[in-house]
């Protein structure tokens, strides 16, 4: 009797703790990246102006795009946005090319899980970016990521 009731515990909890929800995962296919970022003043002295920072969040094919419109700072070639939401640092751009590190705030919060409630949760690495200018009339400098590579620091310099 005793075997009997060890061998139903044992068989219940094996039951209830199938790995559906881990297969379900490995099987989401998503992809999170900065589509863009828009420096939305021609303010030659940056002491507090806005930034409209766009993510691309892709779940099987399909694509939504999550935006973060904020005032940013710039110090000693940090530029801060929002509380903590994103840092970027030594952006310089040479004509229609810039370069970049991009760093996820710890503000910034799980927007793509907002954008697709299957989205696992995961964590964004800070990445060395390439971008183009994107002209726009509106747009003190909009420019469009298309290179990424990981970074080993994932948090921002001080």
């Amino acid at each position: 009797m005793r075997f009997y009731r060890l061998f139903l515990i044992i068989s219940f909890f094996l039951c209830n703790c199938s790995n559906v929800d881990d297969e379900l995962v490995d099987r989401t296919q998503f992809e999170c990246k900065v589509d863009t970022i828009s420096f939305l003043s021609n303010s030659t002295k940056i002491i507090s102006d806005e930034v409209e920072v766009v993510f691309a969040v892709s779940l099987e094919g399909e694509t939504k795009y999550f935006s973060v419109f904020e005032k940013y700072i710039t110090s000693n070639g940090l530029i801060t946005i929002g509380d903590k939401l994103i840092y970027v640092n030594d952006f310089i751009s040479k004509g229609d090319k810039a370069t970049f590190d991009f760093y996820y705030g710890e503000n910034l919060g799980p927007f793509c899980m907002e954008l697709f409630s299957a989205i696992p949760m995961h964590t964004h690495d800070a990445f060395n970016a390439e971008a183009d200018r994107v002209d726009s009339d509106k747009n003190a400098g909009k420019w469009k990521v298309r290179k990424m590579k990981t970074l080993s620091l994932n948090d921002p310099p001080q």
